[in-house]
C-alpha cells in the first residue's frame, strides 16, 4: 500500500499558492471568465448564472478534494460513496442518480464525463493545482452540447508565473497519509511549464476500502506575440477496495463493516491524458482556439452482490478522442457583436469484458454550433444560439444475455437553440432571464442492458431532450454579493436505470423546478459570511408514475460559512453543510421510506510562518452517523426491497504542512 507514497517523497518539485487569506476580497470575481463563452471574457454578459469559487476561499475552507468543496454549494448535490471523494458524483438541479449523464463536470475546457455511466474521475482534479472553479447555473445545451442539461462546473487550473516550487504532506484519520509537490515557471522568452505530482494511501473509514492513488502531470507551453501553443500529459493510477452496501441491519450491528460477499471486490484503473492545444490571432477582431485530447482508461474491477460472491474480474476499457475546434470574434458593424464558431467532435471505444460476455460499442458524436452575444444598448446584452448533433453507434455483445450478437447500428440527431437576456440595471444589480434546449445521446453501454422479461427484450433508448426556463437576479457592491435564481427544466424521455427491470429506460415526462440563493457578506475586515439555499422539487410529471419523486434529490440543501482572520498569521474556518431526506436511488415507485437528511459541521485552523503554511481541518465535528449514499436493494432471503446503505465517516482529521519556495 506504500509503494505510490515512497515514490511521490522523492520528488522534490512543486508550486502551491499559500498566501495569507484576506477576507477582504475572498468574492471578487476574476477579471476574466472562461466559461461564458468558451473562451477567455472580460466582461460578463452571458445570461446564465455564474458562480465563481476563488483560489482563496478554497485555501480558507481546508478542504483536500474537490468535492468537499462543493459540497452544499447552490444547486450542487454530491453523492459520496466511501466519504473520500474517490468514487462520488456531481449532480446539479435535481440530477443525482443520473449526474454523471446531466451534469458536465471540465478541466480547463476537457471533458472528465466518461462515454458509459462511469462517473468523471473527481480524483484526477488535484485541488493543490486549481486557480478557481466556475459553475454555470443551469442548461448549457448550445454552448457546450450532450450532458451539459443540470449544469456546467469547469475547473481551472494554475498558470505558470514567476519560478514557483511548493511541497504539501498532509496526514490524517483512517492511516491517511497524501504528499502533492508542484514546479512552474513563466520564461522571458515564451516557453513556460508546469509539473507536479499528487500520492495518496488511506485505509479510509470502512473495512476493505483501502486505496493507493498517484497522479502525474506535466504541462509545458508557449506564447508569442499572435497566440500560445501547449502540450500536456497526465497518468493516474486508481486502485481501490470496495466494501459494497449494508443493510440496514448491519449498520446497526456495525457501520464499518464490509458483507463477506464484497472481501475481494476491488476497482482499479490506469488513466492516460494527453493533449494539445493552440490560440491563434487572426484577421482584425477574429481568433482560432482548439484542443486535441485523447484519453485511454484500462480498469479491472471485481463487483459482487448481496446473494454471491464474484469470483472472476472484469476489465472494462474506454478510449475517447476529442476534437474542439472554435473561432472566436468581434463583429464591429453589429455594436461589438461577440460570434463564437464551433465544432465538437467526440470518438469513443468501448469494450467491457466479463464471465457473461463482451460489450462492444464504437461511438461517435458529431456537432456544430453558433452563439451571438449582441449588446443591443448599454445595459442589455442579447444572447442567441443553435447547435445540431449528431451521433452513430456500433454496438455488438457475445454471451449467454446478448441482445445483439449480429451487432447493429443505432443512429440519431437532433437540433437544439438557446435565447437569453442579460440586463445591467445598474452598476450593483444585473437580471438574467434565458430559455435553453437541451440533450443527451444514450452512453455506449446504456443500450446493453435487456429489460428482465422472459425473453430479455432489448430496449432501443432515444435522446433525452429538455427545455430550462430561468430568471434570476444578481447584486455586487463592493465585497458583498447576492444572487437568487429560479427555474424549471422539463424532460421528455429521461433516460435512468430502473432496478425492477434491470434496465436502462426511458421514462415519461419528468419535471424539476426550484430556487437557488447564495450570497456573502462582509461582516468586518477580518470576517466574511457566505450562506447558500437551494430548494428543488423534482418528480415524474407523466405515465404511470407520476407524482413520485425522482429518487435522490433533497427538496431543501444549504451552506453556511464563516472565515475569521485572527490575525495576519491566523485564520479560522468553519461551515454548516445541511440537507433533507430524500428517496434512495433506484427508488422510482417510492416504495421504501425515505433515506435520512443529516447537518454536519466541518472546522479548519490555519497559522502561516515565513515560508510554511500549517493547518488542520476536522470533518463531522459532532460525530454525526448518518449515510450520504443510500439506493434500493433486495433481501437475499425474501426478495423483498430493501434499503442498501454506504455508511459515511464519523469525526475524522487531516492535519498538513505545506512549503512553498522559490
Amino acid at each position: 500500500m506504500k509503494t505510490f507514497l515512497s515514490t511521490g517523497v522523492l520528488v522534490v518539485s512543486a508550486s502551491l499558492s499559500l498566501s495569507a487569506f484576506s477576507a477582504t476580497d475572498a468574492t471578487v470575481v476574476p477579471d476574466v471568465l472562461v466559461s461564458a463563452a468558451r473562451t477567455e471574457q472580460s466582461t460578463l454578459t452571458t445570461p446564465a448564472s455564474i458562480t465563481v469559487i476563488t483560489r482563496k476561499q478554497i485555501e480558507a475552507s481546508g478542504a483536500d478534494h474537490v468535492v468537499d468543496v462543493l459540497r452544499g454549494r447552490g444547486g450542487i448535490i454530491i453523492k459520496d460513496l466511501f466519504g473520500d471523494g474517490s468514487r462520488a458524483s456531481v449532480g446539479m438541479r435535481g440530477f443525482s442518480e443520473t449526474a454523471s449523464s446531466n451534469t458536465l463536470i471540465l478541466v480547463d475546457g476537457r471533458r472528465i464525463n466518461n462515454p458509459d455511466i462511469g462517473a468523471p474521475d473527481l480524483n484526477s482534479i488535484v485541488l493543490d493545482d486549481v486557480e478557481r472553479i466556475e459553475i454555470v447555473q443551469g442548461s448549457a445545451g448550445v454552448l457546450f452540447g450532450d450532458q451539459a442539461v443540470g449544469g456546467v462546473i469547469n475547473i481551472i487550473t494554475k498558470k505558470p508565473g514567476v519560478l514557483r516550487h511548493s511541497l504539501k504532506l498532509s496526514a490524517g484519520s483512517y492511516g491517511t497519509v497524501n504528499f502533492h509537490g508542484t514546479t512552474s515557471q513563466a520564461l522571458d522568452n515564451g516557453i513556460n511549464y508546469r509539473v507536479s505530482l499528487d500520492v495518496r494511501e488511506t485505509d479510509n473509514y470502512r473495512d476493505h476500502n483501502e486505496a493507493s492513488y498517484l497522479n502525474g502531470f506535466g504541462k509545458l507551453g508557449y506564447e508569442y506575440n499572435s497566440g500560445s501553443v501547449f502540450a500536456e500529459y497526465q497518468y493516474i493510477d486508481d486502485e481501490l477496495d470496495t466494501p459494497g452496501t449494508l443493510f440496514a441491519n448491519e449498520v446497526a450491528d456495525d457501520r464499518k463493516q464490509s458483507n463477506a460477499n464484497f472481501s475481494t471486490d476491488f476497482s482499479n484503473a490506469k488513466t492516460k491524458v494527453l493533449r494539445l492545444g493552440l490560440v491563434q490571432e487572426m484577421a482584425r477582431n477574429w481568433s482560432f482556439e482548439g484542443e486535441i485530447t485523447r484519453r485511454d482508461t484500462d480498469g479491472v474491477f471485481r463487483l459482487s452482490s448481496v446473494f454471491g460472491a464474484e469470483t472472476e474480474n472484469a476489465t472494462q476499457d474506454r478510449k475517447v478522442i476529442e476534437f474542439t475546434p472554435r473561432f472566436i470574434g468581434f463583429v464591429s458593424a453589429l455594436n461589438n457583436t461577440m460570434i463564437t464558431i464551433g465544432a465538437d467532435v467526440i470518438e469513443s471505444d468501448y469494450k467491457l469484458q466479463s464471465r457473461f460476455g463482451d460489450q462492444v460499442n464504437d461511438q461517435s458524436q458529431r456537432s456544430i454550433y453558433a452563439q451571438a452575444v449582441v449588446p443591443a444598448t448599454d445595459r442589455l446584452d442579447v444572447t442567441i444560439g443553435v447547435r445540431y448533433a449528431k451521433v452513430e453507434n456500433e454496438l455488438s455483445d457475445v454471451g449467454a444475455f446478448a441482445l445483439f450478437p449480429a451487432g447493429i447500428d443505432i443512429d440519431d440527431d437532433i437540433t437544439v437553440g438557446t435565447l437569453g437576456l442579460a440586463i445591467k440595471a445598474n452598476k450593483n444589480w444585473r437580471v438574467l432571464v434565458r430559455v435553453d434546449q437541451n440533450y443527451r445521446f444514450a452512453k455506449v453501454d446504456e443500450f446493453l442492458r435487456p429489460a428482465f422479461t422472459p425473453l430479455f427484450t432489448p430496449i432501443i433508448l432515444k435522446t433525452q431532450e429538455g427545455v430550462s426556463l430561468e430568471s434570476g437576479v444578481e447584486w455586487n457592491r463592493g465585497n458583498h454579493s447576492a444572487k437568487v435564481v429560479v427555474y424549471k427544466l422539463d424532460l421528455d424521455n429521461e433516460i435512468a436505470f430502473d432496478p425492477s427491470r434491470f434496465a436502462n429506460v426511458n421514462l415519461d415526462e419528468t419535471e424539476r423546478k426550484g430556487l437557488i440563493t447564495s450570497g456573502y457578506w462582509q461582516a468586518t475586515k477580518r470576517l466574511g459570511v457566505s450562506a447558500s439555499y437551494t430548494y428543488t422539487d423534482a418528480e415524474v410529471s407523466d405515465g404511470a408514475l407520476k407524482g413520485n419523486d425522482i429518487p435522490f434529490v433533497s427538496e431543501h440543501s444549504g451552506l453556511l460559512s464563516l472565515d475569521y482572520s485572527v490575525t495576519e498569521k491566523w485564520q479560522l474556518y468553519g461551515e454548516v453543510v445541511a440537507l433533507s431526506d430524500r428517496v434512495f436511488a433506484g427508488d422510482f415507485e417510492n416504495v421504501l421510506a425515505k433515506l435520512p437528511g443529516y447537518g454536519l459541521l466541518n472546522v479548519k485552523a490555519e497559522y502561516h510562518y515565513q515560508d510554511f503554511v500549517f493547518s488542520g481541518r476536522v470533518n463531522n465535528v459532532l460525530d454525526k452517523e448518518y449515510s450520504d449514499v443510500g439506493q434500493l436493494g433486495l433481501d437475499p432471503n425474501t426478495f423483498a426491497s430493501a434499503a442498501a446503505f454506504f455508511p459515511s465517516p464519523e469525526i475524522n482529521f487531516l492535519l498538513t504542512a505545506a512549503w512553498k519556495f522559490r
